[in-house]
């Protein structure tokens, strides 16, 4: 089937689109300036040895820990750079232009100082490249193709979140009527060899999306998504080595719902997975089970919006046995870090920590299965409970403050499962037009979670302020 799905969207795009004719281009130059400064402490790694007499010692170092350091301080800067080309009314192309630090493709920012009368030590990445084409043509309705480097992310974003640094992608729509929007998708999540002679499938990763969206009225939408991620020999998270299982089908159906009903805002979806990894060393064939909901509402007493949110992914008790129960999300890689990742809902805890996903050390066969992650994870084997304020006391000004309690979904024998409270500000002053100076600051205080499994339970503080400018 893989093989003839690139055939088969060739031929639906020709099939689908009339010709249109050509208008002057409109070439659009955007972009902003992100100036941070960091604050971070008593997060770190943690290095123990095990092994009693007579063997000798092994040294196990993890990382990301709340663990009693020295503090940190830096600035970064971050520069994107837009071209947005606007060919016809039917083509439309759009290049998105990063910084990044000593070339690196998880980076999205350079760090101040690395030498006195020096450049700063930073490349341009492409963030985004893509060509996009619409029009009506054979199907008689409002269709579409996209192809290239893109941001995806799927349903409220609690699986599938990959819009920090984006995929390669091809992806058809068809909107039948002006409420419903239908589309299909394929991303290359893995490439591996691409040398002549030495190309093989089993070194690849790839991904498949079916979703439809329904407006049901203005201010209210319903949709539902589909996504089957398949290998034929390879998990990068499990090793280097090529192949490392036999084969990996995973399966993930999610459904969400968002809008505002007489002023009450709301947002939800509902996550479950299947499938089957095949051939993992030591083991027999493991099944996914994993599963997910989340929840918000938000209600706005001008110039004050109460919010209050709640949010389960399934865990698993015994992680290296018996099939995978963790919620298994997509959102961006450990390399990431906290200083590039965006915020999804704490400022500390799914960004700067090791979260309580069950990846073992060696990352054999358990935990965030898809990633090998132990940051970044979303709500993989992660409740929480949120509630929140956001306040404008004047229109340049805006003031947000969230309580988060964090639990884990599903512990091993004898660790507790309260992972830790987290408290998170953040402001925001409009100094002019297209410039903001912001703060946010961030305390968490770690649970019984983090004393029983790694033995540390340092309170973490961060602070972030900085300018931003947009053009």
């Amino acid at each position: 089937m893989r093989k003839y799905l690139a055939i088969i969207l060739g031929l639906i795009f020709i099939l689908s689109f009339a010709s249109v004719a050509s208008a002057e281009p409109e070439i659009t130059l955007g972009g902003k300036i992100l100036i941070r400064g960091w604050y971070l402490d008593n997060v770190g790694n943690l290095t123990t040895k095990i092994g009693p007499p007579p063997f000798p010692p092994i040294t196990i170092t993890t990382s990301n820990v709340p663990v009693d350091t020295e503090s940190q301080a830096l600035y970064t800067t971050n520069v994107n750079i837009t071209f947005d080309a606007k060919v016809s009314d039917n083509v439309h192309g759009f290049i998105e232009l990063e910084t990044s630090g000593s070339g690196s493709r998880t980076s999205g920012l350079y760090y101040w100082g690395s030498n006195q009368d020096t450049k700063p030590d930073a490349d341009f990445g492409i963030r985004q490249a893509w060509i996009q084409y619409t029009g009506s043509g054979l199907l008689g309705v409002p269709s579409g193709l996209k192809a290239g480097h893109m941001l995806i992310t799927l349903g409220e974003k609690q699986f599938l979140n990959n819009e920090r640094f984006g995929d390669d992608a091809i992806l058809l729509w068809v909107d039948p009527t002006k409420e419903l929007h239908l589309a299909l998708g394929t991303a290359k999540l893995h490439e591996g060899k691409t040398a002549l002679g030495s190309i093989t499938n089993t070194d690849d990763i790839d991904g498949y999306i079916l979703l439809g969206t329904y407006m049901i009225d203005k201010n209210n939408t319903i949709g539902a998504n589909y996504t089957w991620i398949h290998s034929d020999g390879f998990l990068p998270s499990l090793s280097s080595t090529v192949p490392n299982i036999d084969k990996l089908n995973f399966h993930n159906i999610g459904v969400h719902a968002n809008g505002n009903v007489v002023g009450l805002t709301y947002a939800a979806e509902a996550d479950v997975q299947f499938g089957t990894l095949e051939g993992l060393s030591g083991t027999d064939d493991r099944d996914f089970e994993g599963w997910a909901i989340m929840g918000k509402l938000g209600y706005t007493f001008d110039p004050l919006t109460i919010r209050a949110s709640a949010a389960y992914g399934s865990g698993d008790d015994s992680p290296t046995s018996g099939d995978i129960k963790e919620f298994q999300t997509l959102q961006g890689p450990d390399e990431i870090g906290p200083l590039a990742r965006f915020v999804h809902y704490t400022q500390i805890y799914e960004r700067t920590l090791r979260t309580t996903t069950g990846i073992t050390p060696t990352g054999a066969a358990a935990g965030q299965v898809l990633t090998g992650t132990t940051r970044n994870t979303g709500i993989a084997n992660t409740t929480y409970y949120n509630l929140g304020i956001d306040v404008s006391p004047v229109k340049e000004l805006t003031l947000s403050l969230d309580g988060f309690l964090i639990y884990a979904s599903e512990t091993k024998p004898g660790v507790d499962d309260n992972a830790g409270t987290e408290l998170d500000f953040k402001g925001t002053y409009k100094i002019a037009k297209n410039l903001s100076y912001f703060v946010e600051a961030a305390g968490f205080w770690p649970g019984d979670y983090y004393k029983d499994t790694f033995g540390v339970d340092e309170t973490v503080t961060q602070v972030v302020h900085g300018l931003l400018l947009t053009f």
